[in-house]
C-alpha cells in the first residue's frame, strides 16, 4: 500500500493535500493543535464538481459530531478536528474541502485504489475475561511507517494504541508488536471485557503538517462472547425430531440466535427476525418466546454437532449456552405408525421410547401447518399413562373429531439447567375413518373429503392403500379447483370445504382404502380414510331342498389367495357383513352347518350348507378381502320343500304293511280250516302250492284318503298259505288293497316277517314293481310237509 501526501502552498490559493486510500477501507484525517474543534462554530465538508463545491455536510449544531451517511466530522479525544470517510468506493474519489466556517479550511485530493492488500473486513471473536489477538499484515512499503489501531465509536474514530516501526508498546490492557521480518503487527487485548467489543481499524499513518492521514489495511469486527453455562448433551434418535428450549433470563436482549460451531468458532448465526412466531431456516425452526425469555429450536433434520443458542446483548457482545447434539440409533425409535378411528370414539396409541428414559416426562404433540410439533393440553381430550412394560407409554384421545386427524409425535422430555429438550421418537399418523362407500361394477361413485378452512389454498391429494410408505404415490392430485386423470376426476369446493373424487366405470380393482390428504410445506398429510367396497355385476342364483346340502361357488381375484380373507355373510344389506352376519370365513372354515373350502388354482372358494332349512333362504354375500380391498358378489339362495313328505308316506306304508301282514297271519291261523272259495273279481293272482287247489279267499280293501284324494297308487299284498295235513285240499286266500297317493317317483319298501314255530319253513315277502306309480307286496309260503 502506498500513501502519497503532497502539500502545496500557492499564493492566494488554499493549500491542497493528496490522499491515497483503498476501496472497501476507510480514511481518517485529523488536524494539528492550531485547528481544534469548536462546538460553537459551523462545520462543513464539500466536494468539488464542475467548478463549484457541493456541500456534503453543513451543520451549526453545537455538538462534538456531525455526519451524513458515511461522512463524519468530529472532535477527536485530543480535541482536534477530525474527518472520517468509511467504506470507500471509486465514486468517492475527488477534491474535497472541509473546515470551520471562516476560521480555516483545507483541501484534499482523494484517490481510491483497488488493491488486494487492503480494504478487507474480518470478524474476530473473543471470550469474556480471556485474551484475544488481532493481526494485520502489510506490504514492504510500510516497514518504516507507524502502525495504529483505531476504534470506531458511533460516527467517530480514535486511536487505541500505536507503535513505531519494529517496536512494541503497551497501553493499559492493550499490547502491540510490529514484526518487521513477517511484515505483521498484532494487537493483544488482555482479559477481554464486554466494552472491548466493536469495530477496529488497523493501518498505517503518515502526516504532513497540519494533516495526519490514517489509511486502513483491515476493518476488524471484534465480538465478545460469554459462555454462561457448561455444555449440555442433547440426545436425539435417528428418524426422530428434537424440540429444545434455551432460556436466557436477560431483560430485552437485542436479538436471539442459533449457530453451529466449526473449529471452535461460530461463523454464521441464524437470528429470529420476528418475535413470538416460528421462523423456518433449513433443517430447523426458531421461535423467540418473549414471555418465557427463551429461544425455542425445533430440529427436523437431526445432525450431530455443537450448537450455540444465545442472545446479543449489544452489537458486539453476546451470551450463549453450548449444546452438543448427538444422534443415536435405537430399535424403539424412528418408527412411523398409522392409526385410524371413528368420529366420536376413543383412540389409544402405544408410544415407545428408550427404557433408559423411563423416569423422564412423557410428551405428546401435534404438527401444525409449519411442521412444528406443538404441545397439546386440551382438558379431558388427551391422557398419558405409563405402561407396565419398560419403554412404553400410552396416549388416549377421546371423542374423536375430524380436527383430530394429523401427524403427532411421541417423546420424552429432559431438563438440565436452563436447557430443556424433548426427544421425539415415534411419528404417529392419525386418520379419521368415515362411512364406507359402496360402488357397483360399471357404475360411478363419489368419495368426499371435507377439510379445515385453513387448508383452502393447499394442494389436495387422494392416495390409495399404501400411503405411509416410501412407495406411496398419489392416485390423483389437485392444484386447481378441477382436475381429471383417466377414470378419476376431482373437484374442490372451497366454499363448502369439500374435496371430492369421482370414479367412473367402477372396477373390482378400485376396491380399497382411500386417503384424503393436503400438502403442508413439503409434506403430504393424510387425514381422512374412506373404504370403497365394490359389488360385482354378477348375481348368483342358488337352489336347494330342505334337509339336503347345497354348495355356493364364489370366484375371487386375489393375487395371494392363501393369505387373503374369504367369507360368506347373510343379510339384505352389505352392512350385515360388519354386524355379525358372517356365517363362515377362511379364518374359521367350519361353523355349524356351514363350511368353507378353497381351490386356489381355480380361484374359487366354496361354501357348503348342510341340512338345509327353509329359513336359510335369503340374500348372501361372497366376500373377498385382498390387501385391504373388499369385493362382494351377491347370492340369492332359494330353499324349497324336499323329499321329506315321500319318506313319511313310505314309513307309513311300511307300518301299514306290517300291520296287514300281522292281521293276515292271525286270520290265517283262525280260518284256514274253515274258509275255502273261489277268487273275487278283484283278485290279481293266486299262487298255487303243490297239490293245493284254488280255494275261496277273503278280500279287504283299504283306501288312504290323506291329503291326496286323487291318487291312484295301489299297494297289493297277496298271501297264499298252505293247508295242514288234515285239510290238504283247502287254502285260505286273503287280499288287501291299499290306495296310496301319487308321489314324484316310485317308493320301494322291504318288509321282513318273523316266523313263528308253526309257520311253514319256506315263506317269502317280495315287492314287485309293475309301473312307475304302483308298488306290490307279495307274501308266499309253501305247505308244510307231513
Amino acid at each position: 500500500m502506498k500513501i502519497i501526501i503532497t502539500f502545496c502552498l500557492i499564493t492566494g490559493l488554499v493549500s491542497s493535500t493528496n490522499v491515497i486510500s483503498y476501496s472497501g477501507g476507510s480514511v481518517i484525517m485529523t488536524m494539528g493543535d492550531r485547528h481544534r474543534w469548536s462546538s460553537h462554530t459551523p462545520k462543513y465538508i464539500c466536494k468539488f464538481a464542475g467548478g463549484a463545491c457541493k456541500t456534503v455536510i453543513q451543520s451549526t449544531a453545537q455538538n462534538d459530531t456531525v455526519f451524513e451517511g458515511r461522512f463524519s466530522l468530529y472532535e477527536s479525544k485530543q480535541g482536534h478536528f477530525g474527518v472520517l470517510i468509511r467504506e470507500l468506493n471509486p465514486q468517492d474519489a475527488g477534491k474535497y474541502r472541509f473546515g470551520l466556517a471562516n476560521n480555516w479550511n483545507r483541501e484534499i485530493n482523494l484517490k481510491v485504489h483497488h488493491d488486494a492488500c487492503c480494504g478487507m473486513s474480518m470478524t474476530v471473536v473473543g471470550h469474556l475475561n480471556k485474551d484475544v489477538s488481532i493481526s494485520c499484515d502489510y506490504t514492504v512499503e510500510h516497514k518504516r511507517t507507524w502502525k495504529y489501531f483505531y476504534k470506531l465509536k458511533g460516527h467517530s474514530a480514535d486511536w487505541v494504541i500505536f507503535t513505531m516501526p519494529g517496536k512494541n508498546h503497551k497501553e493499559n490492557q492493550f499490547y502491540i508488536t510490529d514484526d518487521n521480518r513477517l511484515n505483521l503487527f498484532t494487537m493483544t487485548i488482555r482479559e477481554l471485557k464486554e466494552e472491548d467489543g466493536g469495530v477496529y481499524f488497523c493501518g498505517t499513518q503518515t502526516w504532513e503538517y497540519p494533516i495526519k492521514v490514517f489509511s486502513t489495511i483491515k476493518t476488524v469486527h471484534l465480538h465478545v462472547t460469554d459462555k454462561v453455562q457448561s455444555s449440555v448433551r442433547v440426545t436425539g434418535f435417528l428418524g426422530g425430531r428434537i424440540m429444545m428450549k434455551c432460556r436466557h433470563p436477560l431483560e430485552n436482549p437485542k436479538a436471539r440466535f442459533l449457530c453451529r460451531e466449526l473449529e471452535g468458532e461460530c461463523p454464521e448465526k441464524t437470528y429470529t427476525n420476528v418475535q413470538n412466531e416460528w421462523q423456518q431456516n433449513g433443517g430447523f425452526s426458531l421461535y423467540d418466546d418473549t414471555s418465557g425469555k427463551s429461544l425455542m429450536v425445533f430440529f427436523r433434520n437431526l445432525t450431530e454437532g455443537t450448537y450455540r443458542c444465545g442472545v446479543d446483548v449489544s452489537d458486539f457482545t453476546e451470551q450463549y449456552r453450548e449444546v452438543n447434539v448427538e444422534v443415536k440409533e435405537d430399535p424403539c425409535c424412528g418408527k412411523i405408525i398409522s392409526q385410524a378411528g371413528y368420529i366420536g370414539e376413543t383412540l389409544t396409541i402405544s408410544c415407545e421410547h428408550p427404557p433408559t428414559l423411563r423416569a423422564s416426562l412423557k410428551h405428546f404433540c401435534k404438527e401444525d401447518e409449519n411442521l412444528i410439533c406443538q404441545d397439546i393440553r386440551a382438558a379431558g381430550k388427551y391422557s398419558l399413562s405409563d405402561h407396565s412394560q419398560p419403554g412404553l407409554f400410552t396416549v388416549t384421545i377421546s371423542n374423536l373429531t375430524l380436527s383430530d386427524a394429523g401427524v403427532y409425535w411421541c417423546g420424552v422430555e429432559t431438563s438440565e439447567g436452563h436447557i430443556s429438550y424433548t426427544s421425539l421418537t415415534t411419528r404417529v399418523q392419525i386418520s379419521i375413518i368415515t362411512s364406507k362407500v359402496i360402488g357397483h361394477e360399471g357404475d360411478a361413485v363419489e368419495i368426499r373429503c371435507p377439510y379445515d378452512s385453513k387448508y383452502k389454498q393447499n394442494s389436495k391429494h387422494v392416495c390409495k392403500d399404501e400411503c405411509f410408505t416410501e412407495h406411496s404415490d398419489s392416485l390423483i392430485a389437485q392444484r386447481t379447483t378441477q382436475n381429471k386423470t383417466e377414470r378419476f376426476s376431482v373437484h374442490d369446493d372451497i366454499t363448502a370445504g369439500v374435496f371430492s373424487v369421482n370414479i367412473s366405470r367402477v372396477k373390482a380393482v378400485d376396491a380399497g382404502r382411500y386417503w384424503c390428504g393436503v400438502e403442508t410445506g413439503d409434506v403430504l398429510m393424510n387425514y381422512l380414510s374412506t373404504e370403497l367396497q365394490v359389488v360385482r355385476k354378477e348375481v348368483l342364483q342358488v337352489f336347494g331342498r330342505e334337509t339336503l346340502s347345497v354348495s355356493i361357488e364364489c370366484s375371487y381375484r386375489g393375487e395371494s389367495p392363501e393369505s387373503d380373507g374369504k367369507f360368506l355373510c347373510m343379510g339384505q344389506q352389505l352392512a350385515s357383513c360388519d354386524k355379525g352376519g358372517v356365517k363362515v370365513s377362511s379364518e374359521k372354515n367350519r361353523t355349524g352347518r356351514f363350511s368353507l373350502s378353497n381351490d386356489a388354482p381355480a380361484g374359487v372358494f366354496t361354501v357348503t350348507i348342510t341340512d338345509l332349512r327353509e329359513e336359510d333362504s335369503g340374500t348372501y354375500w361372497c366376500g373377498e378381502e385382498s390387501l385391504g380391498s373388499s369385493i362382494y358378489t351377491e347370492v340369492h339362495l332359494h330353499v324349497s320343500k324336499g323329499p321329506g313328505s315321500s319318506v313319511l308316506i313310505t314309513v307309513c306304508v311300511c307300518i301299514t304293511l306290517l300291520l296287514i301282514g300281522a292281521s293276515a297271519l292271525i286270520l290265517y291261523r283262525l280260518k284256514h280250516k274253515e274258509t275255502q272259495g273261489s277268487s273275487s273279481s278283484n283278485r290279481t293272482d293266486v299262487t298255487k302250492s303243490d297239490g293245493v287247489s284254488p280255494a275261496a279267499c277273503d278280500y279287504e280293501e283299504v283306501n288312504h284318503s290323506g291329503q291326496y284324494p286323487d291318487s291312484d297308487t295301489s299297494v297289493y299284498m297277496n298271501t297264499s298259505p298252505s293247508t295242514n295235513s288234515s285239510d290238504k285240499n283247502k287254502a285260505t286266500c286273503i287280499y288287501y288293497t291299499v290306495q296310496l297317493p301319487k308321489d314324484e317317483g316310485p317308493n320301494y319298501t322291504t318288509v321282513s316277517f318273523q316266523k313263528n314255530s308253526d309257520a311253514p319253513k319256506s315263506s317269502t315277502v317280495a315287492f314287485i314293481k309293475e309301473d312307475s306309480s304302483t308298488e306290490y307286496a307279495t307274501v308266499k309260503h309253501r305247505p308244510r310237509q307231513e
